[in-house]
C-alpha cells in the first residue's frame, strides 16, 4: 500500500442523449447504487454524480493496493457528496458540475493539495487528456508542458495490461500522483504533488451543490 497521497478523477458528459434517462432505469440505478443511494437518485445529475464518484474512487483505491472490483454498489458515496467509502477505507470527495458535465475527484486523507481541471477535448480523447494533465502540472512547476510526458507502465493482470499513469519531465519521474479521465466531449485531469513541487497553489475544487433546475 502507498503511504503518499493518491488521487482519482472521473468526468461524465451530461449532454450525451444516450445517458439522459438512465436515472429512470431502475435496473441500471440498482447496479450502480446501494439502497440508501438509490433513494437520492431523482435526476440525471444525481445518478452521474454518484457514478463519477465511484469511478474516481476505484482509481484511487487501486493505487492504494486494493482490489475493489467493478461492483459499483460496494463503493458508497456520502449524502453530502464529500466522501467515498469502500469497506473500512474512506476517501475525500469533491463533485463539480454545470449543464454539460459532472466531474468527481477523490483523494486520500491528509494528502498534499489536489489540482484538477476539466476541458473540452481537442482531437483524440486520450491524447487530449494527457495534454491537459501536462498543462496543469506545467503551470505550477514552471517550464513547458512539452517537457512533460505521461507514461503508463505494463502491469501483468491489470484490466488493460497497464498500470496507472505517471508523469516524466525530461525522462525523470516527477513526484506527483495523477489521474486521467475522458467521456464524450470532455477530458479531465487531477494531480497530487509531492514535496518536490509542494509550492504549487492548488486550483480550487468547486464543492458539490444542489442539482440545478436543468437536471430535473
Amino acid at each position: 500500500m502507498r503511504d503518499s497521497g493518491v488521487v482519482g478523477n472521473d468526468v461524465v458528459d451530461l449532454t450525451d442523449p444516450a445517458i439522459a434517462q438512465h436515472h429512470n432505469r431502475e435496473r441500471f440505478v440498482s447496479r450502480v447504487c446501494g439502497v440508501e443511494e438509490r433513494a437520492r437518485v431523482v435526476t440525471a445529475f444525481d445518478l452521474w454524480a454518484h457514478f463519477a464518484a465511484k469511478e474516481a474512487a476505484y482509481k484511487a483505491l487501486v493505487k492504494l493496493g486494493f482490489s475493489p472490483g467493478f461492483a459499483h454498489r460496494d463503493i458508497r458515496v456520502s449524502a453530502d457528496l464529500r466522501a467515498v467509502r469502500w469497506r473500512e477505507n474512506e476517501l475525500e470527495l469533491s463533485v463539480a458540475f454545470d449543464e454539460q458535465c459532472v466531474h468527481a475527484v477523490t483523494w486520500s486523507a491528509r494528502s498534499p493539495p489536489v489540482l484538477a481541471r476539466v476541458a473540452r477535448a481537442r482531437g483524440e480523447e486520450g491524447a487530449a487528456a494527457r495534454a491537459l494533465l501536462c498543462e496543469l502540472l506545467a503551470e505550477g512547476i514552471g517550464g513547458s508542458a512539452d517537457e512533460l510526458k505521461v507514461v503508463r507502465d505494463p502491469v501483468a493482470g491489470a484490466w488493460d495490461g497497464f498500470g496507472p499513469p505517471r508523469v516524466e519531465r525530461r525522462g525523470a519521474t516527477i513526484e506527483a500522483d495523477v489521474s486521467l479521465s475522458h467521456d464524450g466531449r470532455f477530458v479531465a485531469a487531477a494531480a497530487i504533488v509531492g514535496n518536490e513541487i509542494g509550492r504549487l497553489t492548488p486550483l480550487r475544487l468547486v464543492p458539490a451543490r444542489p442539482a440545478p433546475t436543468w437536471a430535473h
